[in-house]
C-alpha cells in the first residue's frame, strides 16, 4: 500500500486507517478552531423606581404657579407627577436626586390636602407618601374660594338674597372676600336692614363704580387676552338697544385653546354656573350680545 501525504492540517485533521478484509476503513475528524459563541440578547436593565422623601414648600395656593422641588431618588426616571385627581404634569429633573413643577390650581379652588403620585418610567404610578395642601394664600384665593363655597348655596344669612336678580349681589360678595372694603357709594346691609347701594345690585351703577375705580381697567370683548381669573365680567344682552348691561359674573378659568384663541369661563348667580362659557352665553344663548371686562389689579 502506498502512503499518500497527510491532508493539510488547516484544522487539524485526524486520520485514522483500519485494515480488514481487505478494505480500508477511514475515520476522519475534524476539529475546527472555536468560534464566538453567538452573542445572546442582552436584556435591559430594569429601571430603577422613583421615590420621594420631601416636598418643598408642602402647600401653595389655589390658583396655582408655586414653584415645588421634589426631593427623592432615582428622579430622572419619573416623568410626570399627579396632584390629587388632577392632570399629570411635567417634572423637570434637576438631578438624580431633585425635580421642579409647578403647581396647578386646586380643583373647584377647593382648601384641600391631596396625596402626590409619580409616573415612573413605565407609565406606572407610584405612591410618593408625600401631601400637598392647596391652600387660601392670595386675594384672588379667597375670592374664589368664597365663590365656589357659594355659587350654589347661597350665602343668605349674611348677604340674603335678591330673587330672580342675585348675580351682581354675588360678584359683589366675592370682591369683598377678596379685601374689598365696603363704602357709602358701594355696600350692602341688605340681609340685616336692608338697605343697600345701586352699585350692589343694579347693571349700569355697578359698571360706573367698577369704571371709576383706580384698580381696575375696563377692556372690551375683543381684549379677552388681557383677562384673568378673578375679573368681573359684565354683559350687554341687546347693546344694539343702548340701555346698559344685564348680567355679571366673576371669570373663574381662562384656557388658550389649541388654536390659539382663548376660552373664558365664568362663575355666579341667577344662571347658576362654576364654568359658564362666555362665547357660548353671548352666540348661542343671547345672539348679538356682548361683553365688558373689568380687570382687578392683583
Amino acid at each position: 500500500m502506498t502512503a499518500t501525504p497527510d491532508a493539510p492540517i488547516g484544522r487539524r485533521t485526524l486520520l485514522t486507517a483500519a485494515a480488514g478484509g481487505g478494505v480500508l476503513f477511514l475515520a476522519a475528524c475534524s476539529q475546527s478552531s472555536p468560534k464566538a459563541a453567538a452573542a445572546l440578547p442582552k436584556s435591559s436593565p430594569t429601571p430603577a423606581v422613583p421615590a420621594v422623601t420631601g416636598v418643598s414648600p408642602a402647600s401653595g395656593s389655589l390658583s396655582g404657579g408655586t414653584t415645588v422641588t421634589i426631593t427623592g431618588k432615582n428622579l430622572r426616571g419619573a416623568s410626570t407627577i399627579v396632584f390629587g385627581s388632577g392632570e399629570p404634569l411635567q417634572l423637570t429633573a434637576v438631578s438624580d436626586t431633585e425635580a421642579t413643577v409647578t403647581s396647578p390650581p386646586s380643583v373647584d379652588y377647593a382648601a384641600v390636602s391631596v396625596p402626590l403620585q409619580l409616573l415612573g418610567p413605565a407609565g406606572q404610578r407610584i405612591d410618593t407618601a408625600q401631601n400637598y395642601e392647596f391652600a387660601a394664600v392670595t386675594p384672588v384665593d379667597k375670592q374664589m374660594l368664597y365663590a365656589f363655597t357659594y355659587w350654589k348655596n347661597y350665602n343668605t344669612a349674611e348677604w340674603g338674597v335678591f330673587t330672580g336678580n342675585d348675580c351682581g349681589n354675588f360678584v359683589n360678595q366675592t370682591l369683598v372676600q377678596r379685601g374689598w372694603k365696603q363704602s357709602r357709594a358701594w355696600y350692602s346691609n341688605y340681609a340685616t336692614t336692608g338697605a343697600f347701594s345701586l352699585s350692589w345690585v343694579r347693571g349700569t351703577p355697578m359698571f360706573n363704580y367698577l369704571s371709576s375705580r383706580p384698580d381696575v381697567t375696563h377692556y372690551s370683548v375683543d381684549q379677552r387676552d388681557k383677562v384673568k381669573v378673578g375679573d368681573v365680567v359684565m354683559f350687554d344682552w341687546d347693546p344694539q338697544k343702548h340701555d346698559g348691561v344685564d348680567h355679571t359674573m366673576v371669570v373663574s378659568r381662562v384656557d388658550k385653546n389649541a388654536d390659539g384663541t382663548i376660552a373664558i369661563k365664568l362663575v355666579g348667580h341667577t344662571v347658576d354656573a362654576q364654568y359658564r362659557d362666555l362665547d357660548t352665553a353671548i352666540t348661542v344663548e343671547h345672539p348679538g350680545g356682548t361683553a365688558h371686562f373689568f380687570s382687578i389689579a392683583s
